[in-house]
């Protein structure tokens, strides 16, 4: 028996009962491989969610280590249920997450309201904590969000392997396989492919038959993280940024004519992201580093910015600063291959928006999801699985799209006269966050496959309650607005 899951384990016995009291219980071999492209967020929690389903995997990722950059993102209480079924995860979320209160600001950086807690939003009949609270809203430094995963594949025996680029995905048609090609020109099969790459996966030509068209919004992204070293430490930054009573973090959204920004502090880490006018063409990038002096050419521009956020700006080291265009594309139904044998997962499926205050959630989803689906459907019925998990999720990811999309206008639209003192629209809405991605599918795995094969009916529950699903498209809800069109969203969705 293997008592120290290693690599090793993992390589030379890839269903070996690997044991330890901080791992979950493991379901019974399924006798499925999994082969995942990509070493995300999505990508990592998919491994270790097929692992626990009982399957077999290897995670491939491009990078030659791991993720050591980045600034925070927020992970909902949905995603957040998968940790806790992992001890060792279930501590460490706790350690290093934090819950900030927030604060409304104008562009020049007065304060209009706040700081005050985001609550999820908790409507009749509905549960939250044990005592009846809603959960908690987890904020995470994306680096240690990384480590905390990759740690846990470690741990668990899952073999993952850095420097990989996946050049091409393809199928075997009329067998039962799929596979990828890498930049060295070598092939690996598994019973199942999941791409879990990214905005910039090759897989869409698999599952569409065509690469899927990313648009830039007219809007870029600087987005910083850093640790609060000597550069770092200045009164002014105490001050105008601090840590609330408590030693509670904080964070500060400002926002005005066509740009807006965020400040957070923690206790040992400052971070900050501001939104600019970008009308040229490009594409889509989150490895692009910039120079503070760049950022400081658009902050001249904008009436009214106070200096002390441009010294923040400037203490900031140059190797941190990224900047991307900010891209949408438009919702895409279909993930799966032809053959059902290559799935997509997270970006490399749907794209968010920063606004969405989702797109990492939704990908932690997605692995919960289809892990599910593959063990339920078993290995003589994989195409189905992937299918069944398309059909279960479009929906709801595509809802949460179209919010990220409102919220972007509203934020680009609101001036230093009116700034929105209210909650995002939509995103704390109970449909969101008490939602459980693995008990959607085993509840509903057989109703959605029966409507696939035999045209049942079928409804998703996961959307909100009373709304039924519209398609929709980026051009028509842009004009929509563009011409005061009141933007109607049918049902609850807070």
């Amino acid at each position: 028996m293997c008592t120290k899951p290693t690599a090793e384990c993992a390589t030379y016995l890839p269903h070996a009962n690997c044991t330890s009291s901080r791992l979950p219980a493991r379901s019974p071999s399924s006798g499925i491989s999994v082969l995942i492209v990509g070493g995300g967020v999505a990508g990592l929690l998919a491994g270790l969610e097929c692992w626990r389903k009982g399957h077999d995997v290897r995670i491939l990722e491009k990078s030659p280590s791991r993720l050591l950059s980045g600034d925070g993102f927020t992970i909902g209480t949905s995603a957040i249920r998968a940790l806790q079924k992992w001890p060792d995860m279930a501590e460490e979320n706790e350690r290093i997450s934090f819950e900030p209160w927030i604060s409304w600001h104008k562009i020049t950086g007065e304060m209009i309201s706040g700081p005050k807690p985001l609550e999820l939003n908790v409507s009749e009949g509905t549960a939250g904590d044990q005592n009846n609270q809603p959960p908690k809203i987890y904020r995470h430094s994306r680096p240690r969000m990384h480590k905390m995963l990759s740690n846990q594949i470690e741990r668990a025996g899952i073999m993952l392997e850095y420097s990989k680029q996946v050049v091409e995905y393809y199928e075997n048609i009329g067998s039962s396989t799929a596979g990828v090609i890498l930049e060295s020109g070598e092939r690996l099969e598994a019973d199942v492919v999941i791409a879990a790459d990214g905005i910039g996966s090759t897989s869409s030509r698999i599952t569409l038959g065509h690469e899927v068209r990313a648009r830039p919004t007219g809007f870029s992204i600087y987005r910083a993280s850093c640790p609060i070293g000597p550069a770092l430490t200045n009164p002014v930054f105490e001050e105008r940024f601090p840590i609330l009573d408590n030693d509670r973090p904080s964070a500060q959204l400002w926002m005005g004519d066509n740009v807006h920004a965020l400040f957070g502090r923690t206790q040992d880490e400052i971070s900050w992201y501001l939104t600019y006018p970008n009308r040229e063409d490009g594409t889509e990038s989150w490895s692009k580093l910039v120079d503070p002096d760049a950022v400081l050419q658009n902050t001249a521009t904008i009436e009214g910015w106070p200096e002390y956020a441009n010294q923040l700006i400037r203490a900031t080291p140059k190797d941190r600063i990224h900047d991307f265009k900010l891209m949408w594309r438009e919702p895409q139904p279909c993930w799966a291959s032809s053959t059902g044998r290559i799935i997509q997962i997270g970006d490399a499926a749907h794209t968010f928006l920063p606004s969405s205050g989702n797109g990492a959630t939704q990908g932690m989803e997605d692995a919960i999801s289809l892990a599910t689906c593959l063990q339920i459907a078993g290995k003589d019925n994989l195409p189905w699985a992937t299918r069944v998990h398309n059909k279960l999720r479009f929906e709801r990811v595509a809802c949460l799209q179209l919010l990220g999309v409102l919220n972007h206008e509203m934020r680009q639209r609101s001036s230093n006269a009116n700034t929105s003192q209210a909650k995002p629209v939509g995103l704390l809405g109970t449909w969101i966050w008490q939602h459980d991605p693995e008990q959607y599918a085993i509840e509903n795995y057989s109703k959605a496959f029966a409507m696939l094969d035999l045209g049942s009916p079928f409804h998703n529950t996961n959307i909100p309650a009373g709304y039924v699903y519209q398609p929709w498209t980026i051009d028509g809800l842009l004009k929509a607005m563009e011409m005061g069109e009141e933007i109607v969203l049918e049902g609850n969705w807070e």
